[in-house]
């Protein structure tokens, strides 16, 4: 058979972690036909016993209509929203919310894998950006850390936060009722940080202690207690002199000049582009797993995608804003060529806190009783 078998989908097998394109303990066990795809031929391992087939490994498994992923990365990065997106590719919003979760997955760790091939040296930026979630009484801050020079960026976390601002009697009494119902994070925005902050450390200066850290934020004091209390790698690193944390105003003019424009143009593409982001809204999001899946979507087309610069002519740069970081060219093509059609699993890798809680649907909606739905081929 000419069908390429990478590995063995049994996470107890001796074969599953083999390196790709080492694998041969299989044989050949007849075809299964499907309207969608095909004759699928199947296999059998010879070591455990697992049965599969050539679709097990195929990011469309399961699937029973044609694979749209890259119509919907397109989509999805151009301010469309997801009913619009399925009106134009004829297919329901839980079927693209579905695809959009499987894309999620492989950009994850597509970005995982290029993070721990080599670390950058330039200057860090963070902050967080604010939206909501289900509704306005719920808004939320996504961190973001990304360099300064590259606007490549290394991790994003969310936190669901209480209501504040100037409301009516009627709106505080609404948002008294939905206290009792709904136990927020204590000190959310210090965890959240310190969560994007130590994994942003790890990932990107880990190797590299012949220099500091520099770390620029505006003045908001979560984060320097973050740093201060002495908890996690980012804190210990601090102590040790072995970061620099700098901060300016939050008022400062954003332009280039400001330490901070790499993620104040973040916050002004997201919303931009992303259509549950922007101001003023019908299309918000309903689930926080969801609402994170679209957000690693758009940031992986953002890292590898999306061109560095446009020139003064409109001509668009020839590197992305990975190869700014300093990333390797030929691994990000390796990867963008199969990141549509090849399936990742979960078990095959090491994925930090912030990639497994995206992976896994770890993040609580406000408000939902039922647990998260996770397939039980997804988180294994």
């Amino acid at each position: 058979m000419t069908t390429f078998i990478p590995f063995c989908p049994n996470a107890s097998c001796i074969h599953h972690r083999v390196p790709e394109g080492t694998y041969t303990a299989y044989s050949f066990l007849g075809y299964y036909c499907t309207k969608a795809h095909g004759k699928i031929p199947r296999f059998i391992c010879s070591s455990c016993g697992r049965t599969f087939s050539a679709q097990t490994f195929s990011l469309s498994y399961y699937l029973k209509k044609a694979e749209v992923f890259a119509a919907i990365d397109g989509r999805l990065c151009n301010g469309e929203g997801i009913r619009a997106i399925g009106r134009e590719l004829g297919q329901s919003c839980a079927s693209i919310s579905n695809r959009i979760g499987r894309m999620a997955r492989n950009c994850t760790a597509m970005h995982e894998q290029l993070t721990k091939t080599a670390h950058c040296t330039e200057s860090l930026a963070a902050d967080g950006f604010e939206s909501f979630c289900c509704s306005q009484y719920f808004p939320n801050n996504i961190h973001l850390l990304a360099g300064r020079d590259s606007q490549f960026v290394f991790c994003y976390d969310h936190v669901t936060m209480r209501r504040k601002g100037r409301m009516t009697e009627t709106q505080k009494q609404k948002r008294a009722d939905i206290d009792r119902k709904q136990q927020l994070p204590v000190r959310g925005i210090e965890k959240s940080f310190r969560r994007v902050l130590d994994e942003g450390i790890r990932i990107s200066h880990c190797r590299d202690y012949r220099k500091p850290v520099e770390l620029w934020t505006d003045e908001k004091q979560e984060y320097r207690r973050v740093l201060l209390r002495g908890e996690g790698i980012a804190a210990q690193a601090y102590l040790e002199r072995r970061l620099i944390h700098r901060t300016i105003s939050s008022k400062a003019a954003r332009t280039r000049d400001n330490p901070l424009w790499a993620v104040n143009y973040l916050d002004r593409e997201l919303r931009k582009d992303l259509k549950e982001h922007v101001r003023q809204t019908v299309c918000w999001g309903r689930n926080v797993n969801n609402q994170m899946e679209r957000l690693s979507v758009y940031l992986w087309h953002h890292n590898y995608q999306k061109p560095f610069r446009i020139g003064e002519r409109g001509e668009e740069g020839t590197h992305s804003h990975a190869q700014q970081a300093g990333y390797d060219k030929t691994f990000i093509q390796e990867w963008c060529q199969k990141i549509w059609t090849r399936r990742v699993v979960f078990t095959r890798s090491e994925y930090g806190e912030l990639a497994t809680m995206t992976w896994k649907r770890l993040r609580m909606t406000p408000l939902k009783k039922s647990p998260e739905y996770l397939p039980l081929r997804v988180a294994s």
